[in-house]
Formats: C-alpha cells, structure tokens, sequence
C-alpha cells in the first residue's frame, strides 16, 4: 500500500508526523511544516482539553483551522501523558475501571474523571483525521497481574471508545468513505500471551489501524526491535499499524520494513533545540528502498545516518552547509553559500537567539520527510 486516503484526502505512506502538542510543532509554523514536505501532525488530546478548551476548538472549527494547516491531524489519546502524571505523583490521581481520575487539590477533596468517551468526545472537538482510542499504558516493570489489569482495562475501553466514535460520527454527518480513522493501541508489554491476547481482542472489535503500545526499550534502555517486531506480528498482513513514539531514523527504517506506515516522535525537534542534527552520509536521492532493505538487513545503515553536533567548537567558522546533500530551506544554496551555515547556526545558538531553535528543527525534520520519500518509492 503506498497511498491511504482519510477524510476523501490521499497520503503518501509511510508517514512520520512531528510532535505539535498544543497544536503547534515547537518553534516553527504551519508554513514551515509544508516547505519541508510533511504531511501530518501529532497533536495531544489532555493538553488541548486544558488549552484552548473544548468549547474554543468547536467555535473556531478546530485545531486545523486554528492552526491554518492542510495536513492531516493524528491525536494521541492522552492516556500516555496522564499515565506518566500519575506514575511520577500518585496524589495527583489514579487509574480506575471508569477511566482516568484526576484530583484537583493536594487533599484529594474533589476530583475529575477522564474517560474513554471523553477522550473521543474532545477528539471530534479537535477535529482530528486519526483518533486513538485511550488506554492503560502497560508500565515496563509490571508483574503479570498489573499487566493482566492493563490488557483487559484496554480491551474494555477500546469497546466503549468505538461505541462512542461511532455515535460521534452520525452526530457529526460522517459517512463511511469520508469519516477519521481510529487506532487502537496494543498493550500487553513484553508479555507473549497478554500482547497476543490484547491484539486479538482488539482486532474482534475492529480498528482502522492498530497501536505499537507500551514501551519499546529493553532493561538496559536499549531499543527492542524484536518487541516491535513481535507486535507486528500479532496483526493481519494488511494491517495498517501505527509505531507510536519511534523514532530515530535507523528505528523508523527497520520497523518499516516490519511493517509499520505510521511514525511520530519528538526526537527531531527536541534533538534540535539540543543542537543534534540529523544528516544523511550519502546523497539520499540517489538512495531507493531496495537499498535501505539491503543495509538494513545487514545492520549497515550506519553507513546511510549521522549527526551533527553544532554546539562543537570546529563549526565557529565553518560556512557550509549542515549537510552537502540536504534541501531543507536552511541548506539550500543562493550563490555559493547555503542559507545558513554551520558557523552561523552555531553563533545563533551560543547567544541564544530563539531562531535557531527554528532553523535546526527546520533541518531534522527535513532528514525524516527525505526518509519518507525514499522508503516510499515504488
């Protein structure tokens, strides 16, 4: 499949949307989303709840509108966010069959309750073009009757999350050929029989596309591709499936040839605000998905990937590029000098000025849509 249409609209797969929380990818514009050739955003579900509000979204016709955006918005559920609130500060609330509970003051007094349906309800609101269902993030160190307890507490919110898309969906006038998707997550951690069970489960009720859920790194925080792969695994050939949270470009690379479309992270942006820069160490236009599958079966693609490190003292003066074979509206060429060079770049971070947040994630994100491009070739 090298196309899937939402909404009567087509994209190109795969697809790897940035981070944009609030509704904006940090730093940057829906402009400069579109010059560097992304299709889509990741927006959060609680965060918007919080700001705008709901009652804004629906008054200004949501979060594409606000934005002014022509892509397509994927929203996280916000179960993950919520999870890690709580995981950090159990006073602040708790996971229960009925949903997210979250307490308003230190004493517990009052409290506010997040649902399944809530979590559907704000997604219309927003207007998302990819729903995810909420569920109950499997936390890496659980013995096998929490991860029992997340699994089943899943499987019981994805059936209530589809009731409820389905009745937003006649509410809302959408029919079966022009209507958002939804994605359910599969949890279970590294748990062979839970994983299996929650993927089966969750396939009986019936998604458009299914989650990688939980977390991906062994206990030496290593990436565990053999998990990803796993997950892969526990879902039909033509599945559609959606890795949540990978990644760096080796781990989109891999997992797609696995067979995962969809990718988001935070990693280009946060990596350059961090002053991280991905490159490519050949020309990626002379690169074709045959290639990457070669290298890749080969563990080689570390001859493809690199970074730079911008901050290092050896670009104070060095006015080329970040990279030779990059496009990105910071490496483009006017006469014989990119738009921004390396000592320039290095000069705006060392005084801190908040455009250089901008430029280097203009640049990242520019690496991964170049990825897109090639693993979509036909």
């Amino acid at each position: 499949m090298s196309e899937i249409q939402i909404k009567n609209k087509n994209y190109r797969l795969p697809i790897f949307v940035p981070d944009a929380t609030l509704g904006v990818a940090r730093n940057l514009d829906s402009l400069d989303l579109v010059k560097v050739g992304l299709q889509g955003v990741m927006v959060n579900t609680y965060h918007l709840i919080q700001k705008p509000g709901e009652k804004i979204l629906q008054e200004v016709g949501g979060i594409k509108k606000m934005m002014n955006w022509p892509g397509f918005v994927s929203s996280d559920s916000g179960g993950f966010q919520l999870f890690s609130l709580i995981r950090k500060n159990p006073n602040l609330g708790k996971i229960t069959d009925e949903g997210i509970v979250l307490y308003t003051g230190p004493k517990k007094q009052s409290k506010n309750l997040f649902t399944p349906e809530d979590s559907i309800r704000m997604q219309f609101a927003i207007g998302s073009d990819v729903m995810i269902c909420l569920d109950d993030f499997t936390p890496p160190e659980a013995n096998e009757k929490r991860i029992q307890e997340s699994v089943e507490r899943t499987i019981a919110w994805a059936k209530r999350a589809k009731t409820e898309f389905k009745k937003q969906l006649v509410k809302h006038g959408f029919d079966e050929n022009n209507r958002p998707l939804l994605l359910a997550p599969i949890q279970g951690h590294n748990h062979q029989k839970w994983r299996t069970y929650c993927s089966e489960e969750l396939q009986k009720i019936g998604f458009d596309i299914y989650g990688l859920g939980g977390w991906p790194f062994t206990k030496d925080d290593k990436f565990d591709y053999s998990f990803c792969q796993q997950n892969a695994d526990l879902t039909s050939k033509n599945s559609l499936r959606f890795a949540l949270g990978v990644g760096t470009p080796e781990n989109i690379v891999k997992l797609f040839f696995m067979g995962y479309q969809f990718f988001d992270c935070v990693l280009p942006t946060r990596d350059a605000r961090h002053q991280r820069l991905y490159i490519f160490k050949v020309d990626p236009k002379t690169l074709h998905r045959e290639t990457l599958e070669k290298l890749n079966k080969e563990d080689r693609l570390s001859e493809i990937f690199d970074y730079c490190y911008i901050s290092k003292g050896q670009f104070v003066t060095d006015i080329s590029a970040v990279s030779k074979f990059c496009d990105c509206p910071i490496c483009q060429k006017t006469t014989d000098i990119p738009q921004v060079s390396k000592a320039y770049l290095h000069h705006l971070f060392k005084i801190g000025d908040g455009s250089a947040f901008r430029l280097a994630s203009l640049h990242n994100l520019r690496v991964y849509t170049q990825l897109m491009e090639i693993l979509g070739k036909d």
